[in-house]
């Protein structure tokens, strides 16, 4: 009785969970940096300082990320890689699916705001991401 209990009370908070539309993706747009990584098992990992920066460009379901990296200067370091990001929809949510000449690879959008980004990959670590204006300093 006790278990389906628990699997009623957590059936009724996952389905609370609202999922985030496509039309919300235009908060992606610009610098992110990572805060903090929660494993699958448990475990987390805090990035309390980091010069790499992941920037997004998107429109329209489709867009790109590069890795980039602050300067002292106030400019930002980068190169020609690149990822394409398609999005992908299903029942389960909204996904972000990234592919280079390096791979393809897929993360569902867990939670996105104009200053917080939370992404799960598909080996189940979530990654929460920070939005940072273009010197380089973390939006509160």
């Amino acid at each position: 009785m006790k278990r389906l209990l628990i699997s009623l009370l957590g059936l009724f908070f996952f389905s609370c969970v609202e999922k985030v539309e496509v039309s919300e993706l235009n908060h992606l747009n610009g610098y992110w940096q990572i805060a903090k990584v929660e494993t699958a098992e448990g475990e987390e990992k805090e990035y309390k300082a980091n010069e790499n920066y992941d920037y997004f460009e998107f429109k329209n379901k489709t867009g790109f990320h590069k890795k980039v990296r602050w300067q002292p200067n106030g400019k930002f370091l980068t190169d020609d890689l690149q990822e394409q990001i398609q999005t992908v929809e299903n029942k389960d949510g909204l996904y972000l699916e990234f592919s280079s000449s390096f791979g393809k690879h897929k993360d569902k959008v867990v939670k996105i705001s104009d200053k917080e980004l939370v992404l799960e990959a598909e080996n189940g670590n979530e990654n929460y991401y920070s939005k940072v204006d273009v010197n380089g300093e973390t939006t509160k």
